[in-house]
């Protein structure tokens, strides 16, 4: 970047904006006159020529400077110059106007508009927006991609609907269209224009966490209200639950993306004939996968009052053989007495305490559950069966989630506490929030770190290298069947 020292300027070529000549607060000077302004404190200064130090000395220090620093961290002189229009020059404008250009520096300006340099380093990006973009480009991609399958056909080569980007079954017969009966099996579904948007904000929501798969519905529901601004009201979630079951229904969405809550299975392992058997054990010793708690110093076991999200639990504990277990509502007896079994077997023939990680709802019931029902109903059956140590050395109980830093550190939707509730009279939080309002990928990160509190790390990375080299050895040994 050059900047002379003195720039002559045809009539006409000197002309500036008007809006920088009003807030520079000038007039129109005689013709012929030359003025030169610099940047200065905040503000431009005019110099006409009475110090003879100023100007001049200036550009040269300014040039030399130029020369060794980066163009666009550097501030120069803004020279303003005036002449009458009449006797224009374009030779002499051709000639000198590009390079009267190069001495206002790229400081100067963003300055001079007053936007402060380096202020787009620090603008967070708006996700909402981000998430808002996905979800055009989804739609847009889909309608595209349906419009190239169907345009020439169905459609005569017109626009689709927004429902068809959603695939699944949509063709209905005569004898089902038109009927009030609820949908059994694979039925087909044609939700309308704002249900159908619905359909692929949940989508999104589903491929956003497809390592966590399978989701609750009111995981979704509490995505939908955080992501979407989707209404937190019972009905809301009602309604979002009756589409989640029509999609599904119409294969829009896969069935093994979503869990429902309250099924329990008990099977028995059966074979065909022997080779069956013999290829089992064998699948089986390829699975192979030692126990990491066998050379730690506890038990560890994982407690979740809602039964759908034990998958995803299970993903996290897995790896450190811990079991999952579910305690909706923990009000059975014979499920207490049979935790209190555990740990004491556990403690008394092998000296090991048994750690108790609690997953639950924030709100009076949830606390109850866990501090009334759980923690001392299961101590006050080891306060008599191992009456020489104290039951809290025994069974060590630790609320994972949800606690009350947890709503304000992840902005996570409340309610006020029901009145119904009789708990709630006696209860010292302020407003409740569910478990499954926690995004699956904060929820698995915060129980994966409380469990390395526990474990000693460098066992564990012993136990597997071991791992790896005994399943080898035991898939070698076993044999493979016959096919």
């Amino acid at each position: 970047m050059t900047v002379p020292q003195k720039s002559g300027f045809t009539p006409g070529r000197e002309n500036i904006p008007a809006a920088i000549a009003a807030m520079l607060g000038l007039t129109t000077p005689p013709a012929g006159a030359r003025y030169e302004f610099r940047w200065q404190d905040g503000a431009f200064v005019k110099d006409d020529g009475s110090d003879p130090y100023s100007e001049s000395a200036l550009k040269r220090r300014e040039v030399a400077r130029a020369k060794e620093r980066d163009r666009d961290s550097r501030r120069a002189p803004l020279v303003v110059l005036w002449k009458s229009i009449d006797g224009f020059d374009m030779d002499h404008f051709e000639r000198v106007g590009k390079r009267f250009t190069r001495q206002v520096m790229l400081d100067n300006l963003p300055e001079f508009a007053g936007v402060k340099r380096g202020a787009a380093l620090t603008v967070k990006p708006n996700e909402e927006l981000r998430r808002k973009i996905r979800l055009f480009k989804d739609i847009q991609a889909t309608r595209e991609a349906a419009f190239e399958f169907t345009g020439k056909g169905k459609y005569g080569g017109e626009d689709v609907p927004l429902r068809v980007g959603l695939g699944g079954l949509q063709d209905f017969t005569a004898s089902r269209e038109n009927t009030h009966k609820r949908p059994k099996g694979y039925a087909p579904w044609r939700p309308q224009k704002k249900t159908t948007r619905l359909m692929f904000q949940v989508k999104q929501i589903l491929d956003e966490y497809r390592d966590h798969l399978p989701l609750t519905g009111r995981q979704i529901f509490y995505r939908m209200v955080a992501a979407y601004g989707y209404p937190k009201t019972e009905s809301a979630a009602s309604n979002l639950g009756e589409h989640l079951t029509r999609a599904r229904r119409a294969e829009m969405i896969p069935f093994e993306h979503i869990r429902d809550d309250g099924m329990s299975v008990m099977a028995h392992a059966h074979y065909a004939d022997e080779n069956e058997f013999y290829k089992h054990i064998h699948d089986e010793g390829s699975a192979y996968e030692r126990d990491k708690l066998a050379r730690q110093k506890m038990n560890i076991r994982v407690y979740c009052e809602a039964a759908g999200m034990m998958p995803q639990l299970k993903r996290v504990c897995q790896p450190y053989s811990i079991p999952v277990y579910s305690c909706s509502g923990f009000d059975s007896v014979s499920a207490k007495y049979e935790l209190k079994e555990s740990c004491w077997r556990a403690f008394v023939y092998h000296g090991r305490p048994t750690v108790i990680l609690h997953l639950g709802d924030y709100d009076p019931s949830g606390e109850s559950i866990f501090n009334d029902g759980l923690v001392e109903d299961v101590h006050a059956f080891l306060e008599r069966d191992v009456p020489h140590k104290d039951p809290s050395e025994v069974a060590i109980f630790e609320r994972v989630a949800l606690k009350p830093e947890h709503i304000e550190r992840f902005n996570l939707p409340t309610a006020p506490p029901k009145s119904s509730d009789s708990r709630t009279k006696n209860w010292q939080g302020e407003a409740t929030c569910q478990l499954e309002a926690l995004p699956p990928d904060v929820l698995a990160g915060l129980l994966d770190a409380t469990i390395k509190t526990y474990i000693n790390l460098a066992v564990y990375e012993q136990d597997l290298r071991a791992e790896e080299e005994e399943r080898r050895r035991i898939t070698k040994a076993l044999p493979a069947g016959v096919t």
